[in-house]
């Protein structure tokens, strides 16, 4: 009969053991975290794009162009332009078009502008532009939806 409270707390240390871990199928919380966070990400890019489809700018692409800044170099003055996109739709084979008056104009054709971005060039003058009135102007594009 000694052995009979033996058995016993050997299979009471068991079920305790047993007890204690977790079934072997069972998810870690580290996996449901990074399962949130997927889903939280999920959700706000599938948010952001549903909310440009309804409400996001439509339209032509509207250039604007701006100064940087003017750099003299051995063969001239560069302005370095920027030009930004704030129409509804991308901008191909942009051309941007820069006069000082008295002095020929200047022109650069910038590849691609996508909405809602800006992208960068340059004119060369012959005379610095910075001590002249200099009118910069986007002269046209390509449709490129």
């Amino acid at each position: 009969m000694a052995s009979a409270p033996a058995t016993r707390q050997k299979a009471t240390t068991k079920t305790r053991q047993t007890a204690k871990r977790p079934p072997a199928n069972a998810i870690p919380p580290l996996e449901w975290i990074a399962a949130g966070v997927g889903l939280a990400l999920a959700g706000t890019a599938i948010g952001l794009t549903a909310w440009d489809a309804m409400l996001g700018v439509t339209g032509p692409p509207a250039i604007e162009v701006r100064l940087k800044r003017v750099t003299p170099t051995p063969h001239g003055y560069v302005a370095e332009i920027e030009a930004f996109n704030h129409g509804g739709a991308p901008a191909a084979q942009v051309e941007i078009e820069g006069v000082i008056s008295g002095a020929d104009p200047a022109s650069a054709t910038i590849d691609y502008i996508p909405e809602g971005s800006r992208a960068s060039g340059g004119l060369i003058f012959d005379r610095d532009p910075r001590g002249a009135v200099l009118k910069l102007r986007a002269k046209g594009f390509s449709d490129a939806s």
